[in-house]
C-alpha cells in the first residue's frame, strides 16, 4: 500500500519525463540572525497554516547546523536532506506526511560544523527544489541561523525571505549582520521582511523593525518590510516538547494566530489560491 506521500512523488517523477502539473510555486524562506529567535518554530507552523487553506506545501529542513523542523513535527529524522545532499535519494524520496497535510523533508541527521554542502550538490539541490516547486503551491524552507554558502543561495532563489529577529539587542545587531552578509543586489531586496517575535506589542514591534531598517537604508541601500510581530506564547514551548506545532496544539492561541494572518498576507487566498482548480495563481 502506497503512503499517502506517494501522489506527490508521482507528480515528481512525471515531470522527469516531461509532464509539469502547473508554474512554479511560491518559495518562502525562513531565516535569522542568531539562535533561539524561533525561526524553526515559525517555519513550521507557517507551513501548517499554508498547508489548512488547502494549499500544497512542503516544509524542508535546510538548517545544517540545528535541524529540528522533523522533532517539531513528530515525523522521522530520516531519510531527509542529507541524503538528497550526497546523491543517495532523489528529493521526491524522502518526502513525508506533516501535519495538516503539509510534506516534509527533514534537516540532516547529526549534523556537524562541517556539514556544509558542496558545490556540486548545492546546484543538484536547487535543480531539484525547482523540480519540485512545480508540483505544489509553496515551499517553506528553514534556512537556519548560520551564514553559509547554501543559504545564502536560498536567499537568492526566495520569493520572500522571512528574517526572525527579537527585540533582544544581541538579535537585533545580529539580524543586520546577517542581511550584510546574505544579500546580494537585486535578488531579495524587493522581498526581504522581517518578523519580530517575542513582541510585547505592536510599537515594540515596529521599533525593532524601524531600528534595523534605517540601518539597511544607511548602510546597505535596501529597504525592509515589516512581515509581522509575533507574541511570546506559553503554549509554544508545550508543543515543542510535545513535538506537535502550536498552530495543531493550539489553533486559537496568540501566537498561531498571528502566524495564521502572516500566512494570508504572504499568499492571500482571494488573490492567489483558487479552490476549484487547487492551484496557486502567480502574478506576472
Amino acid at each position: 500500500m502506497p503512503d499517502q506521500a506517494s501522489p506527490l512523488r508521482n507528480l515528481v517523477l512525471r515531470e522527469a519525463n516531461g509532464d509539469s502539473a502547473h508554474g512554479r510555486s511560491r518559495t518562502i524562506v525562513a531565516a535569522g540572525g542568531k539562535n533561539g529567535v524561533g525561526v524553526t518554530t515559525l517555519a513550521v507552523n507557517l507551513a501548517v497554516s499554508l498547508a489548512r487553506q488547502g494549499l500544497r506545501a512542503v516544509l524542508i529542513d535546510a538548517d545544517l547546523q540545528r535541524p529540528a523542523a522533523a522533532v517539531f513535527c513528530g515525523c522521522s529524522l530520516s531519510p531527509g536532506l542529507g541524503e538528497v545532499l550526497a546523491a543517495k535519494r532523489d528529493i521526491h524520496e524522502v518526502l513525508q506526511r506533516g501535519p495538516a497535510g503539509l510534506q516534509l523533508i527533514s534537516g540532516i541527521t547529526n549534523p556537524t560544523p562541517q556539514s556544509e554542502a558542496t558545490a556540486k550538490s548545492q546546484q543538484r539541490l536547487l535543480r531539484q527544489l525547482h523540480s519540485l516547486s512545480k508540483h505544489v503551491d509553496v515551499v517553506v524552507i528553514d534556512a537556519g541561523n548560520a551564514p553559509t554558502d547554501l543559504s545564502r543561495q536560498l536567499w537568492a532563489m526566495a520569493d520572500d525571505v522571512l528574517l526572525v529577529t527579537s527585540p533582544d539587542v544581541v538579535a537585533v545587531m545580529d539580524s543586520y549582520a546577517a542581511i550584510k552578509t546574505q544579500f546580494t543586489p537585486a535578488t531579495v531586496a524587493p522581498n526581504l521582511r522581517l518578523v519580530v517575535n517575542q513582541a510585547e506589542n505592536e510599537a515594540q514591534a515596529t521599533d525593532v523593525f524601524r531600528r534595523i531598517d534605517q540601518s539597511c537604508q544607511r548602510f546597505l541601500d535596501i529597504g525592509l518590510h515589516l512581515a509581522a510581530g509575533l507574541p511570546h506564547d506559553d503554549h509554544s514551548q508545550q508543543a515543542n516538547r510535545h513535538g506537535v506545532p502550536i498552530a495543531v496544539l493550539a489553533p486559537q492561541s496568540p501566537l498561531s494566530r498571528a502566524i495564521d494572518h502572516l500566512a494570508h498576507v504572504l499568499v492571500p487566498a482571494e488573490d492567489a489560491f483558487d479552490s476549484d482548480s487547487a492551484t496557486l495563481r502567480r502574478a506576472a
